[in-house]
């Protein structure tokens, strides 16, 4: 199922705290609890290669839902951060990103979908915005 996670020489080491992509919170997230079931696995006697499966398994599972648009974004970055890393396969990557592209699609056709009082949720930012100058 994920080939390319157990051909991989991939260790605990490769998560590195320093990386830039821990700029992102959920990708910091993500990579930790992968850092931390391949350290648990390792610990208990196991292969690196079924550590790297298991802590493959445990990225996938903390990755952002894909319910608003900032959390596509982050599922997004992880994402990319899990194919880099090893814990998603280029294949299901590529899956995974058009599910994200399909989410993010959605939120935009909900966020331009009138509300109650007829305004769109850009077009009430634009107006609140209008209406905070004029107060002031």
């Amino acid at each position: 199922m994920y080939s390319s996670v157990q051909s991989t020489s991939v260790t605990a080491d490769a998560v590195d705290k320093s990386n830039p992509s821990f700029a992102n919170p959920a990708v910091a997230h993500c990579c930790k609890a992968w850092k931390k079931a391949f350290r648990a696995t390792v610990d208990a006697g196991k292969s690196e290669v079924i550590a790297a499966f298991n802590a493959a398994e445990v990225y996938r599972a903390a990755m952002p839902p894909l319910s608003t648009r900032a959390s596509c974004r982050d599922f997004i970055a992880c994402v990319a951060q899990g194919i880099l890393l090893g814990a998603i396969s280029e294949k299901d990557g590529g899956k995974l990103l058009y599910a994200a592209q399909v989410a993010l699609a959605a939120a935009n056709v909900e966020r331009n979908l009138p509300d109650a009082s007829g305004l769109t949720d850009s077009t009430a930012k634009r107006t609140r915005k209008s209406e905070d100058k004029k107060k002031r």
